[in-house]
């Protein structure tokens, strides 16, 4: 089991914090700039800011360097940057999605809203890192992400940080 746990940390301590770390700044630059689709909703949503996107990758990054230290390879800082990006584009392309079916901010999309940032980052890391491609470990870690997810925004919201539950 130790194995899993050292492969859980490696690959997804910096996308987990990445795409936790966003509630920490009340950001007011919108990545959709207030724009809207072609279907009346807003692209992303004004929970969806450049402040909150640059702090994930931040903290997401920073996350990783004890795993670096575990690890002793450089080029996992690297690797590890940018699964925070992808996690948090992962977020965003489930805003735009939930926004399409017309789910307002806040509002649950069950498994949607746990996963949208772990596929992502585990679609990365399937492309560039061989050591990833364990899908019993992939699958484990999805379920375990979804659980995490669902605990740590009820203690966020119990803390005042998200107004939301879900």
């Amino acid at each position: 089991m130790s194995s899993f746990i050292e492969w859980f940390l490696t690959y997804y301590t910096a996308p987990m914090v990445a795409n936790a770390s966003p509630v920490l700044v009340n950001g007011s630059h919108l990545i959709d700039g207030g724009r809207y689709w072609r279907d009346g909703y807003p692209v992303f949503g004004p929970g969806k800011t450049w402040e909150g996107f640059f702090i994930g990758v931040f903290m997401g990054w920073l996350s990783s360097i004890p795993v670096y230290f575990y690890t002793s390879n450089p080029v996992f800082l690297v690797v590890s940057l940018f699964a925070a990006v992808s996690a948090l584009l992962g977020d965003l392309a489930g805003s735009f999605i939930k926004r399409r079916l017309g789910i307002r901010r806040g509002d649950p999309a069950p498994v949607l809203d746990q996963l949208d940032f772990a596929l992502m980052a585990s679609l990365y890391y399937w492309f560039v890192s061989p050591g990833f491609r364990r899908l019993n470990y992939l699958l484990y870690s999805l379920l375990i992400i979804l659980l995490l997810h669902v605990l740590t925004n009820n203690i966020a919201y119990f803390l005042g940080v998200k107004d939301r539950r879900w």
